[in-house]
């Protein structure tokens, strides 16, 4: 991102100072006085500014706290910009309050800093929801409800991860050090190796240069596959649905996820006097998934159609016999706010059951293939040398 800059030359009590400043301050901040000079520094290259999930969990908690005591929303920014050491931070908080109090789009706000998506949109829905004082306290708790969601997924997945790269390292030892000096044995003797045998020293011959380039090559697949993925919609919607499957406890996990927040969001819109069908329309922007979003896309156009909210949903083939039997319910008794928030609590104690379940069954799932890899490597290697001892005796 190009900033230009500029220094300004200012007196302040008989003394000549300099200060530079980037355009964008130079528009917002007060000058000082006694201004001798301004001159542009030219442009210079600066990377987006990164913010992080937890610090705008931390700051959407202080302003919900204030919010919640009668503070207005103006004076409650004010205190928070004051107190906020972070310069980056400050100036993030800053563009938010004026997208807020001055009803600017908040994603061209947001653009010049590196932000978690599904946080530009679920601004942007506070925004257009028109409450936006009571709204934060949602907004505050479904972002800390996403960070101990990436919490838990993270601490679940250390253990195996510590394991997976502790064993490989483990093997580039072994092929580096140990296997050169048995294969010289093995070979120097007329013992018959094993099939085990054969294959772990097959794999010593192509580590080293063939697995760097083998690495290499599939890393330049991955990158031109997401660059297809982008902009090839077709496979966007197979990957996504494959992405989205119940198959894969990980699938799984991201679905539950996925419709957990979605249907988050349709409450709250719903809670706001949104129309069922605007609020599912508005709310569908927080899909990251393209087959999600057509297939909610397909509710939204048979809704248009006039066809009923169960028909809609039903028709769509993504939700299950309870979800569909609670909007049938809530469409009959013209209860769909209600009935919305209790599918949205169905997806959360799923989601939390299938990663209770997932954290259970990694870690023995990984311990039985590193047991499997170690039992190979024993009958590989071992075993063959205590049958050469046996041969060496007689």
């Amino acid at each position: 991102m190009l900033s230009n800059k500029y220094k300004i030359t200012y007196q302040e009590k008989g003394v000549i100072k300099h200060k530079i400043v980037t355009k964008n301050e130079l528009d917002r901040l007060k000058l000082p006085e006694n201004i001798i000079s301004i001159k542009s520094l030219g442009f210079d290259i600066q990377l987006f500014k990164k913010i992080r999930d937890s610090k705008i969990k931390d700051k959407l908690y202080e302003l919900t706290l204030m919010l919640g005591s009668n503070i207005k929303l103006n004076q409650a920014f004010d205190i928070l910009i004051k107190n906020e050491k972070d310069n980056h931070f400050k100036e993030f908080l800053t563009d938010i309050k004026n997208s807020f109090i001055n009803s600017i789009d908040i994603r061209k706000s947001m653009k010049k800093y590196s932000v978690n998506p599904l946080i530009i949109s679920l601004f942007k829905l506070i925004q257009d929801s028109g409450n936006i004082s009571e709204n934060i306290k949602f907004l505050s708790e479904l972002t800390r409800e996403n960070q101990e969601i990436k919490g838990n997924f993270l601490k679940i997945m250390l253990y195996p991860i510590v394991l997976v790269v502790t064993f490989i390292f483990a093997l580039i030892g072994i092929f580096e050090f140990v296997l050169p000096n048995f294969e010289s044995l093995f070979k120097g003797t007329n013992y018959e190796m094993s099939i085990a045998t054969k294959t772990l020293f097959l794999l010593k011959d192509i580590s080293g240069e063939k697995i760097i380039i083998a690495t290499i090559s599939i890393f330049i697949l991955i990158i031109v596959f997401f660059r297809v993925y982008k902009n090839n919609n077709r496979l966007r919607v197979i990957a996504d649905n494959l992405f989205i499957k119940d198959s894969f406890f990980v699938t799984r996990l991201n679905r539950l996820k996925i419709l957990y927040i979605y249907f988050s969001v349709v409450h709250i819109l719903l809670k706001n006097r949104y129309e069922f069908l605007e609020a599912i329309n508005k709310a569908k922007v927080l899909l990251n998934n393209q087959y999600l979003f057509d297939k909610i896309t397909q509710i939204e156009n048979l809704l248009k159609s006039g066809k009923s909210v169960s028909f809609a949903f039903k028709s769509s083939g993504l939700f299950d016999d309870i979800v569909l039997s609670l909007i049938d319910t809530g469409e009959l008794t013209n209860s769909l706010t209600l009935v919305v928030d209790e599918i949205k609590k169905i997806y959360k104690r799923r989601f939390e059951n299938s990663l209770r379940l997932f954290s259970i069954m990694i870690e023995p799932i990984f311990f039985i293939i590193i047991m499997t890899l170690i039992l190979w490597i024993i009958f590989a290697i071992f075993v063959p040398l205590w049958s050469m001892n046996d041969l060496l005796r007689f």
